[in-house]
């Protein structure tokens, strides 16, 4: 699936960054653009993987590089007073050949719980293609503020995306470990779902066939009509198809075979029911 990708913020440029690593790993044919949009200097310096012509650093004028902090009503305005060069810079990348836009942001923070919704808004006047968030909530521990910022981001978000995407950060607390000490494992955690949604439809390198049997149109269609949704992950080990002996009794091997076709299908109604009622 051909996404824009937007990393909104601190949080949205950690969990991009760490995607076209991830990919890169993989020797994926990334077949997408990207950019890291954000208010504070450190951060954008601060990633690894996302080139640094698709960094974009906004608000310099009132905040001068250090971020807007847990204020997303300044990040609101930051961003609607430099919305042009954030839709310009995407314009010169190209939009001819995409299948949606994704925009990542934490939603308890400043900027990225700001201006995603604006950005947002814009990006949905201006392109036909379907316009998607990914927002991380802010853990219970994380503080009030955060949580009312999150509120706040989300029915604005609302208004103008096809789809909101949540991931709950408080529900990813590994046990034994503070917040800040689960953060890498979580961010994995986010990657790794973003990850399934970017290869529906994609081909591996060298290959002609789609790496995922779910294909973008039906990832387009399941998200359709706006609301919110969560992605579930689940995995199960692959048997491998053992050697059968040749049956004489035509009836015997398709008993076998019916048999095998159920066991597959039980398998693959019970993997999803673990993505569903795991966490999300």
């Amino acid at each position: 699936m051909r996404f824009f990708v937007i990393g909104f913020g601190q949080a949205g440029g950690k969990i991009l960054d760490m995607f076209i690593e991830n990919e890169k790993m993989r020797g994926s044919n990334i077949r997408m653009r990207w950019l890291a949009v954000n208010s504070a200097r450190a951060d954008l310096l601060g990633l690894k993987h996302v080139p640094m012509q698709d960094r974009i650093l906004i608000g310099q004028t009132i905040v001068k590089g250090h971020g807007v902090g847990t204020d997303n009503k300044l990040g609101a305005k930051i961003t609607q007073d430099e919305i042009e060069t954030i839709l310009n810079a995407i314009d010169e990348r190209g939009t001819h050949d995409l299948d949606a836009f994704l925009i990542i942001a934490g939603l308890g923070g400043g900027t990225g719980s700001g201006g995603a919704p604006v950005l947002a808004k814009h990006i949905s006047e201006m392109y036909s293609e379907p316009v998607y968030a990914f927002g991380i909530l802010p853990a219970p521990e994380e503080g009030k503020l955060y949580s009312l910022n999150a509120a706040r981001s989300m029915i604005s978000l609302m208004k103008y995306v096809d789809n909101l995407i949540l991931f709950d950060n408080g529900a990813w607390k590994f046990e034994g470990m503070s917040l800040r000490e689960s953060f890498a494992k979580i961010n994995d955690e986010i990657v790794r779902r973003i990850a399934l949604l970017a290869r529906a439809g994609e081909p591996l390198e060298g290959e002609s066939v789609g790496e995922l049997v779910v294909d973008s149109s039906e990832v387009i269609n399941t998200l359709k009509g706006g609301g919110i949704s969560s992605i579930g992950y689940a995995t199960s080990l692959a048997e491998t198809e053992q050697k059968r002996g040749f049956s004489f009794f035509k009836r015997k091997r398709e008993e076998q075979l019916e048999t095998i076709e159920s066991d597959k299908a039980i398998k693959i109604a019970s993997l999803v029911k673990r993505a569903a009622l795991g966490r999300l």
